[in-house]
């Protein structure tokens, strides 16, 4: 009698503590998923971002990439192809931009050239953002900011730093081995998002594989003389403050080199490898008639011995850990902390180099001959990036655009 009347008082003390844990699990849950809408607050915010670009007058015509591969309409990577036509016959040129989303100096050097480009002979194709995707998406791992300002004359303009790779909400999951087409060659899991690693493309590949692909179509169909795909890298590795061209490009680079060490800046050339696959230098040069080119500047922010990552360090490269680095021999690039490798090197370094690597097609191939014009390394470096940078608010509305 005793022991069904414990039974009985036992009963309600264990729904008492199975109701206690149940509402200590919800209450978790409930906790887990408010952490969870908090923290993808950033993430919707920089998805949903948009940079505005105040085009030249010289503009003619702005097509979504798809208009030349139809398999990446509707995603995140049919970013818009600006061309500036003169009317003119002559060369033609793509200025291929962010690439590499997290370097930065890229898309901002495509950006300068759009709002401030004019052009008496051919056609200068801009995709300011190749890679719109990696774009929208931090660094993962490396704490980077997801954005950076540019003082202007009349405020503050802000730009999104971005990843390398493509954003795995566009595509995922990540193969064990990604197998370059039509290389066969086996590379890094993580390169099937690297758009440098994609090339030339395929109609069937995965959407960073798309991606490369309708570029490709854009310089087949467009008949585009030459294409450089602007870069950064870290002073840490030996292919900095260079020209990287397929071997087709190769006296047109060093020439261009040349000119800028004597007159400007330090600038290597290096002939593009036959044993790594799927860089634009390659590629495109074996799969195009183009004129291959890359360049590179130097950015401390990209390097893997600076201090914390900040919107400082991305504008000014200035770096203690950076300086003791070339105190010791260890980079590729001349390096001082005083004058650091700031957004206005980088940028006026890309704007002069491909400016010269244009002027060189011309000398080699007269009827490829390109005249265009915008600011150049001293320009930038006298009045800084933002100057040449203009108000939306102020501007006709007819040439602003959001990318």
């Amino acid at each position: 009698m005793s022991r069904v009347r414990g039974e009985r008082q036992a009963g309600p003390a264990a729904e008492r503590a199975a109701r206690g844990l149940l509402a200590r699990r919800l209450g978790l849950l409930a906790a887990a998923i408010a952490l969870m809408v908090a923290g993808s607050r950033d993430i919707r915010a920089l998805r949903a971002d948009r940079e505005t670009v105040v085009v030249s007058e010289a503009l003619t015509r702005r097509v979504p990439l798809s208009t030349y591969f139809d398999g990446i309409r509707g995603t995140l990577m049919d970013t818009p192809v600006f061309l500036f036509d003169s009317g003119v016959p002559g060369g033609s040129v793509l200025i291929l931009a962010g690439t590499h989303a997290y370097e930065p100096a890229s898309p901002v050097m495509a950006y300068v050239v759009m709002e401030n480009i004019a052009v008496t002979k051919g056609r200068v194709f801009v995709i300011p953002r190749a890679n719109p995707s990696a774009s929208r998406l931090g660094m993962l791992g490396n704490a980077y900011p997801p954005f950076f300002r540019v003082k202007t004359p009349w405020g503050e303009k802000r730009y999104r730093i971005g990843d390398r790779e493509t954003h795995p909400l566009e595509q995922w999951p990540d193969p064990f081995t990604f197998v370059h087409y039509p290389s066969r060659q086996n590379l890094a899991y993580q390169d099937s998002r690297n758009m440098n690693r994609t090339f030339p493309g395929r109609p069937d590949g995965n959407l960073t594989e798309r991606a490369s692909y309708a570029v490709s179509e854009l310089i087949r169909r467009e008949r585009i003389d030459m294409t450089i795909d602007v870069h950064e890298a870290s002073m840490g590795y030996p292919v900095v403050s260079t020209y990287v061209c397929h071997e087709r490009a190769e006296d047109m680079c060093m020439m261009a080199a040349m000119v800028l060490s004597a007159e400007q800046f330090p600038m290597k050339t290096e002939t593009s490898p036959k044993s790594l696959r799927g860089l634009t230098h390659r590629e495109v040069g074996d799969y195009t008639q183009s004129f291959a080119v890359l360049m590179e500047t130097p950015e401390p922010f990209i390097d893997k011995f600076v201090g914390p990552m900040t919107e400082e360090l991305m504008l000014t490269g200035r770096d203690e850990f950076m300086q003791t680095a070339a105190d010791r021999g260890l980079l590729y690039a001349d390096y001082d902390i005083k004058t650091g490798a700031t957004l206005d090197y980088r940028v006026g370094r890309h704007l002069a180099g491909a400016a010269e690597v244009i002027r060189q097609m011309g000398e080699f191939h007269p009827e490829k001959r390109i005249e265009a014009s915008w600011p150049g390394y001293a320009d930038i470096m006298k009045h800084g990036v933002g100057f040449y940078l203009h108000d939306p608010a102020k501007a006709d509305a007819r040439r602003v655009f959001v990318n």
